[in-house]
């Protein structure tokens, strides 16, 4: 399944880019996306909710985590309280220090000494209050070193597996949701459920879905009952009760709101309008 990419516009000053959470949480991607940088989470005051397309991850205090390039994933219900900072660097900031390794580099933080030496370089980093300020740069620069030191020191970890994204522009998931709805639509289908399907948390769906439809999932579920009850309606002798039951909708009441709200008539309208 393809995936959104992320473009990500390092500093001019030095080869990253730095996120303080929730200062800038507006900058990260709230759907599954990826980037071609590796990903770098330091949690200074969690939870932080960390999306995979297998799994939720949960960061607390003083927690490292690390994304090699490519690597598919999201963030979900950041919110004032919590406190960390997301450092992305560029495949070139590590390259040119490995030799005789080709196609993607990955990385793996496979012991304790490595996270915490990485730990006590992204809290460092989280500590800089000014990110492009003259003097902070230099002390920056130095603590990029260090992170890119211990990762190729310690955490070299060629062949390492994990889904990686697609240069194709994100909207499968949207058309497999739509799909799934069209052939369900007649049962009930809870968020959880549909939001599995497609690979992502419930809150990560719902945002996704209306950011590619422009419209939230179970408006877009109605409307697709709704279509089907009104020709189900219209060309069978049936009730407005049973067309409203066999269609999906909970009661009779939903299918004549929703009918109100989209073409502002009620179905016997519809269906007195359709003969017209």
């Amino acid at each position: 399944m393809r995936y959104k990419r992320y473009q990500i516009e390092c500093s001019k000053n030095y080869h990253a880019k730095i996120y303080k959470c929730p200062e800038q949480s507006s900058d990260l991607d709230f759907t599954l996306h990826w980037h071609k940088e590796y990903e770098f989470i330091y949690v200074e005051k969690g939870p932080v909710k960390l999306q995979k397309i297998d799994r939720e991850i949960i960061l607390n205090d003083g927690q490292v985590y690390f994304l090699n390039t490519e690597e598919v994933h999201s963030y979900s219900d950041i919110t004032e309280d919590l406190l960390f900072t997301v450092v992305n660097i560029p495949p070139k900031a590590i390259l040119p220090y490995i030799s005789d390794l080709n196609g993607i580099i990955t990385f793996k933080i496979k012991t304790d000494k490595a996270r915490n030496n990485i730990a006590r370089s992204l809290k460092a980093l989280s500590q800089c209050s000014d990110l492009e300020g003259k003097v902070e740069i230099l002390k920056i620069k130095a603590i990029l070193n260090n992170i890119c030191y211990y990762l190729i020191k310690d955490c070299l970890a060629p062949g390492v597996s994990y889904i990686k994204g697609s240069d194709s522009e994100d909207f499968d998931c949207a058309k497999s949701a739509i799909l799934y709805m069209i052939q369900n639509f007649s049962r009930n289908i809870p968020l959880d459920e549909i939001s599995t399907y497609v690979g992502m948390t419930p809150a990560h769906f719902s945002r996704y879905f209306k950011d590619k439809t422009r419209m939230t999932f179970s408006r877009y579920l109605r409307r697709i009952r709704l279509e089907h009850a009104i020709i189900d309606l219209c060309h069978n002798n049936i009730s407005v009760k049973t067309a409203a039951e066999k269609n999906g909708f909970p009661n009779v009441n939903s299918f004549i709101l929703t009918c109100k709200s989209e073409y502002g008539r009620t179905p016997l309208e519809m269906k007195n309008y359709a003969k017209t």
